[in-house]
């Protein structure tokens, strides 16, 4: 009995032995082998992004599920996907496929980054227009595949535009802050802002104060700055201030976008920047008021400034060929026109792809994106071409620059250093 016993076990540890072997990968039923490809996503709980991540992978799995499986890890929050995407780096693991979100983690990055510029054809690259690539490209070579563009201005709630008597969005800065003492003589907070990961709220009014001028317009299309001590940005810098000491709400300072978009959607403030993604929530009726869609109206920065840009897409680290040929085709499908209309019609976000459209996005989707063709200045976002540590000292500093323990000047000089490290 003991010798069945040991002959038994024998045979069970050389089965486990023998399916142990073959590197990760899977018997397919048409007999080939599975590849599995990992891919870690912050498209996942209450992200607009989450609903056509999850259609999508379905599409996927059912179009290549018996030759490629998508092993996701999900990583709630922009910035804890960003600080996860640091320390795999650190540690050279860096995932098959990455989607930052448009933080710029090339620069960063680029040596375990795959060059992908010898597997694009003529096909793919029409997929997006020329501005995405110039941002997903360095020295020539292609490191990101873009799938949307970044179309941004602001909106705003009409009915207190009205209670504070103002009939239209503001066409010159200095009005812009008219507009905002109205709005507090009405009894009526005018800004949503925040500081914590890189104050994204905050940052885009920032940047579209300094692209009101030439100048302005091409520190803002500049990839990696490096000095920041320039009259457009320390004025812009100044005016922020201004903002968070005098228009904004209290948790401003170490809020997050979510407090600041949570303050625009129970009617505490009158403004927000962001993009037309943001647009679903206003139909949210776990997060808005029935109706409350009707009262937004969209606007173009004072100055005519949009950010009308190309935004950082999927960068690829896999090590091997045949992982990386598995992880392009997962890539090319998220990436496809198709996909692309889909995620305009599901998160309002713009195409890369010029010329797409659809009847079935919210008005409002059209709106911004109408705003973008009409503005006379298109600047790019910060996230896609300054630093990451930059962008990091960003939250560091804007509480010392909203509590006046530093000035405007000091707020630059500290990003021009953060800067110098690289």
């Amino acid at each position: 009995m003991k010798k069945l016993l040991a002959v038994a076990l024998a045979g069970m540890m050389m089965l486990g032995v023998l399916a142990g072997c073959g590197g990760g990968q899977e018997k397919a039923a048409s007999g080939g082998s599975v590849v599995e490809i990992n891919f870690p996503t912050h498209w996942v709980g209450i992200s607009v992004t989450a609903p056509w991540f999850q259609e999508r992978l379905s599409a996927f799995n059912e179009q290549y599920g018996d030759k490629i499986k998508v092993t996701v890890e999900e990583i709630a929050g922009d910035q804890n996907y960003v600080d996860k995407m640091k320390v795999l780096y650190s540690s050279k693991s860096l995932p098959d496929a990455i989607s930052t979100g448009g933080y710029n983690l090339i620069d960063s990055m680029k040596d375990q980054l795959v060059d992908l510029t010898d597997y694009m054809d003529d096909e793919w690259r029409s997929r997006a227009s020329d501005i995405c690539w110039d941002v997903n490209s360095r020295d020539g070579k292609i490191y990101g595949i873009p799938y949307t563009r970044q179309v941004i201005g602001y909106f705003y709630n009409k009915d207190l535009f009205t209670k504070a008597g103002i009939d239209k969005p503001a066409e010159t800065w200095d009005e812009f802050f008219s507009q905002c003492d109205k709005l507090l003589a009405a009894g009526i907070t005018p800004l949503s802002m925040d500081t914590a990961d890189s104050g994204w709220v905050t940052s885009l009014m920032l940047g579209a104060m300094i692209g009101q001028t030439e100048a302005g317009e091409a520190f803002m299309n500049t990839n990696l700055p490096t000095d920041y001590n320039t009259p457009e940005f320390i004025e812009a810098a100044g005016n922020i201030q201004k903002m968070f000491q005098k228009y904004t709400t209290p948790d401003a300072v170490g809020g997050a976008y979510e407090n600041a978009a949570s303050n625009f959607f129970m009617e505490e403030t009158a403004i927000i920047a962001n993009g037309p993604w943001m647009v679903s929530d206003f139909y949210d009726t776990s997060l808005v008021e029935d109706g409350f869609a009707d009262k937004i109206g969209t606007a173009m920065y004072p100055g005519g400034v949009m950010y009308n840009s190309g935004k950082i897409g999927f960068n690829i680290a896999s090590k091997d060929e045949k992982t990386l040929e598995a992880t392009l085709t997962f890539v090319k499908f998220l990436t496809s026109e198709e996909s692309q209309l889909k995620m305009l019609e599901m998160t309002g976000d713009t195409p890369a792809a010029e010329g797409l459209a659809s009847d079935a996005v919210k008005p409002l989707v059209n709106e911004v994106m109408a705003n973008g063709d009409a503005a006379s200045r298109c600047i790019n976002d910060f996230q896609s071409l300054w630093y990451a540590n930059v962008i990091d000292e960003i939250s560091v500093q804007y509480p010392l620059l909203a509590r006046g323990q530093i000035t405007p000047e000091q707020f630059a000089q500290a990003l021009t250093d953060a800067a110098a490290k690289n």
